[in-house]
């Protein structure tokens, strides 16, 4: 019997959310007596949000990290996490910034009964102490703040490499979502970051771990995003336009948390070690291109995408490469120094791996 979503599915997701403009001002309380480190990232200095936070804190801040790059490099976080547990002076890790941040963050929060961190990522291993975590994102794309998931690399190897950690102790304690926060990225920071929501949401529609749940997020998710992400492209101060991608982002999160990424994440990776383009961009350029491969491959999965357009829409595919256009995205695999046969290449690669597995899809037309 083919999946049909409802039929046999577990959702869990036990991160409390604060959400909405000014709510960093709760952090005070939320952190209450508990000795913080802050993990925070390069630019926080320059645009105050560091003295702010240190403001906040105060004398709860008893150790800090700040200089966390896009792509967090695994040597760097296992020297980070075993100072911190040798050291064992704080209680709470507050990660303040994008999905590498918060993903950076996650990674130092559990101590396998080993004492070894690779252990984490090579074998599956009993945690024995945790550290909990509050996560304020300054972007609204990843959902780290609501996912289990810690991405990590190593691009000083011959041959770079991304590791994921999967532990169910990494989810956050709470997600303190201040859209306001998001004001000051830049406008390609707020395109990619929106990109990486909007694949997030529509890769958990086209996935064999669909929910009920996921599904009523990833259309709402979906369709907010395609509506509000042009208006904050072409107007970057846009409030409102920021805190509803800021809710679809959150939503997003929530879908990646249960189902994972599929196959539009596959055909990322290799751009983001080889080129450095940013992940978002990276897994946004080929969805129209999957959500063809999607079609027709399940009645119940095409009628959940078709929710995002309307029952109306008889080509949602270029309706979804009139978006990227508008924000400047091209969609033919040459733009990104792939042809249509290395593109293939990398699809087939992965049609054997998790990501491929979770597709709807098990041929693809080529």
């Amino acid at each position: 019997m083919p999946h049909e979503t409802g039929f046999d599915f577990q959702h869990y997701n036990p991160v409390r959310t604060i959400f909405g403009p000014g709510s960093l001002e709760h952090l005070p309380e939320l952190v209450g007596k508990r000795r913080v480190l802050l993990v925070t990232f390069k630019s926080a200095r320059e645009i105050g949000l560091l003295a702010r936070l240190k403001g906040l804190l105060g004398d709860r801040l008893v150790d800090l990290i700040d200089e966390v790059p896009s792509r967090p490099e695994l040597k760097d976080v296992q020297q980070a996490h075993e100072r911190i547990w040798r050291e064992r002076r704080v209680e709470l890790v507050v990660a303040v910034g994008g999905g590498s941040v918060i993903d950076y963050a996650k990674a130092l929060l559990c101590l396998p009964e080993s004492g070894h961190f690779f252990d984490l990522i090579t074998r599956s291993t009993p945690v024995v102490k945790r550290l909990r975590m509050i996560a304020v994102p300054t972007t609204a794309g990843s959902g780290s703040e609501v996912t289990p998931f810690s991405v990590l690399w190593d691009t000083r190897d011959a041959n770079p490499t991304k590791f994921t950690l999967h532990q169910s102790r990494m989810y956050a304690e709470t997600a303190l979502i201040d859209p306001e926060l998001t004001l000051s990225q830049p406008k390609l920071v707020m395109r990619n970051a929106g990109l990486d929501a909007l694949s997030h949401a529509l890769e958990a529609i086209w996935n064999v771990n669909a929910t009920p749940m996921t599904d009523l997020l990833a259309v709402e998710a979906a369709r907010t995003l395609i509506a509000k992400l042009p208006i904050a492209w072409h107007f970057q101060g846009h409030l409102k336009a920021r805190i509803m991608i800021a809710r679809a982002a959150w939503q997003a999160g929530l879908c990646l948390a249960q189902t994972r990424t599929a196959l539009a994440h596959a055909l990322s990776y290799p751009l983001t070690i080889k080129q450095g383009t940013p992940h978002g961009l990276a897994s946004s350029w080929s969805l129209p291109w999957v959500w063809q491969q999607a079609q027709n491959n399940s009645a119940e999965r095409d009628a959940v995408l078709s929710r995002i357009y309307g029952p109306s829409e008889t080509d949602p595919v270029a309706r979804l490469c009139e978006l990227l256009y508008k924000l400047e995205v091209p969609t033919e695999p040459k733009a990104w120094g792939l042809s249509e046969s290395e593109r293939a290449r990398i699809v087939l690669e992965h049609m054997h791996n998790p990501k491929g597995h979770n597709f709807i899809a098990k041929g693809l037309r080529l």
